[in-house]
């Protein structure tokens, strides 16, 4: 083939083609990682009887076949996910659940969409979940659905490797698999509660489906640029209930609240509503026309959905050590960092955590209960409490600010992800909100900075 330099307008032709085919934006993966992928394929499509083939014939070859298209896609599609990830978002989904079961009945089973699920993580851990919590099998559908036919491959085994469970603790792990040579195999009745499927995210069709009380599209909206977002979301809102709730990454709520959607003002759920008719035509929508694929088409180019890349993931919150909290049956906690800027501060520098006597305890652990009862007001100021009465923590400040973005004070919320930052300068859950703040002011430069620095925290925590 010919040089590498020689072949850059062959290589945005890739570009080109994997954001009209999956709305991936290359500069959220880098350009030279899509290159590497290309350079990949057609080195294998050389030595498969093209030996004097050069790039613009592989080019060609990709161009006329969906099947080359998508075995590149699959390289560029990258599934990172592990289960219980963003735990919160499950504890709501147990509690909402409940709510909803209570207030219709069980005549309707609840519907529960995982798009796109990767290699089966997310839509597991959500039985699982609903599970535990009491919810007989009976009266839930879960459908879970990726772009991916490896992915989904590999989530139908349901066999997984240390790598799927994060954290220290894993009770989940000991009553719903069993160890084998393999690795972990899940247990049957939680295979069987999954119904999996390849689907592209904008091509739904909404009278075909029907539409779903609860949908988890988490960490993917990131990597489109606007017009994918946007036509991502046409898409969503379109299978969202009425009543529903869709469950988002940390760092796409601010793009959701942008696009009109209502925040369920759970913290750290991530949990939305769908935009009602105003606030869609307010933004460029017409939810009159989300109903079938077709009415989206004639607007936008067919974005299918994407698998997981790799990206950073706010962990379960966790209050400084060691006040309790009391977790749903099965998901991972997290253990705060010390901050080094913290240690080296002179102004801010906060003495030795103690443990915290049984008042304060009682003050974090009722700030949480309001915070999960949508009472933002009241949470925020019994975080103020401990934050006087006890050394300032990185923590505290972030869930300060995850609760003023809540109640819409964007100017607050910056502020208190910047303190979260003085103390822990690689907090990855206040970066990427910051980023998010910055990203809806326009400065995009300050907020893919950020996002960097979120991504390298998160990969660093994971060790």
């Amino acid at each position: 083939m010919n040089a590498h330099h020689d072949n850059a307008p062959l290589y945005r032709r890739f570009v080109d083609l994997l954001h009209r085919t999956i709305g991936l934006d290359a500069a959220s993966l880098g350009h030279q990682s899509i290159e590497r992928a290309v350079d990949q394929h057609a080195a294998a499509w050389c030595a498969d009887g093209h030996a004097d083939a050069t790039l613009a014939d592989y080019w060609e070859a990709t161009f006329a076949s969906p099947s080359m298209v998508q075995a590149l896609v699959e390289t560029v599609v990258v599934p990172e996910t592990w289960f219980y990830r963003d735990a919160d978002a499950f504890r709501a989904l147990a509690r909402l659940a409940h709510e909803r079961l209570d207030e219709r009945g069980t005549a309707l089973p609840l519907r529960i969409l995982s798009l796109p699920c990767s290699t089966g993580e997310e839509p597991y851990t959500i039985a699982m979940t609903l599970l535990d919590a009491g919810i007989d099998a009976a009266h839930m559908r879960i459908d879970a659905m990726d772009i991916s036919e490896r992915s989904l491959a590999l989530a139908q085994r349901a066999v997984y490797s240390r790598n799927s469970f994060r954290g220290n603790a894993f009770p989940f792990r000991d009553a719903h698999f069993t160890r084998t040579e393999d690795g972990w195999r899940l247990a049957q009745r939680i295979v069987d509660a999954v119904r999996f499927s390849y689907a592209n995210l904008m091509q739904l069709d909404a009278a075909a489906l029907g539409v779903y009380d609860f949908v988890f599209c988490r960490n993917v909206l990131i990597y489109f640029d606007r017009d994918a977002q946007q036509t991502a979301l046409h898409a969503l809102n379109g299978v969202l209930a009425e009543n529903g709730t869709l469950f988002v990454g940390p760092s796409e709520t601010g793009l959701l609240m942008r696009y009109g959607m209502q925040s369920a003002k759970i913290p750290l759920a991530f949990a939305f509503h769908r935009a009602t008719p105003a606030e869609a035509q307010l933004n460029g929508w017409h939810t009159a026309s989300l109903a079938t694929a077709a009415a989206l088409a004639m607007t936008h180019s067919p974005v299918p959905a994407l698998a997981p890349l790799q990206v950073f993931s706010a962990e379960p919150f966790a209050w400084p050590d060691p006040v309790a909290r009391t977790p749903l049956s099965g998901i991972p906690q997290r253990t705060p960092k010390p901050s080094k800027a913290a240690s080296q501060s002179h102004e801010f520098a906060p003495p030795p955590i103690t443990s915290p006597t049984n008042a304060a305890r009682d003050t974090l652990q009722a700030a949480r209960a309001l915070a999960d009862a949508g009472r933002l007001t009241e949470a925020a100021n019994a975080i103020k409490v401990y934050l006087e009465q006890h050394a300032p923590h990185a923590d505290a400040f972030y869930l300060l600010g995850v609760l003023a973005d809540a109640s819409g004070d964007t100017n607050l919320a910056r502020g208190h992800y910047r303190k979260a930052l003085y103390l822990e300068p690689q907090h990855a859950e206040a970066l990427a909100h910051l980023a998010t703040l910055l990203e809806l002011e326009g400065d995009r430069n300050g907020a893919r900075l950020l996002m960097d620095r979120a991504s390298r925290a998160q990969g660093a925590q994971r060790g």
